[in-house]
């Protein structure tokens, strides 16, 4: 693994059981508990998106993410 995905998983390991935000192209963003992650996908719960829409779980492909932010 390249030195930036370290950094990755360690500040998403640090982030566990918190609320994040991540975005997804240039307009789609959600909201939600980061519940476990993986080399491959991001697995959030309790997600809403930009426009108020609620689910109850969302996974993520890591490389589809442009930028993760902790609320």
């Amino acid at each position: 693994m390249s030195e930036k995905q370290y950094l990755l998983d360690r500040t998403l390991e640090r982030w566990k059981d918190k609320r994040i935000a991540v975005g997804i192209g240039s307009e789609t963003s959600f909201s939600g508990t980061l519940v476990d992650f993986d080399e491959e996908v991001i697995l959030l719960k309790d997600v809403t998106d930009y426009a108020g829409n609620k689910a109850r779980e969302l996974i993520v492909k890591i490389e589809d993410v442009n930028w993760i932010t902790l609320l």
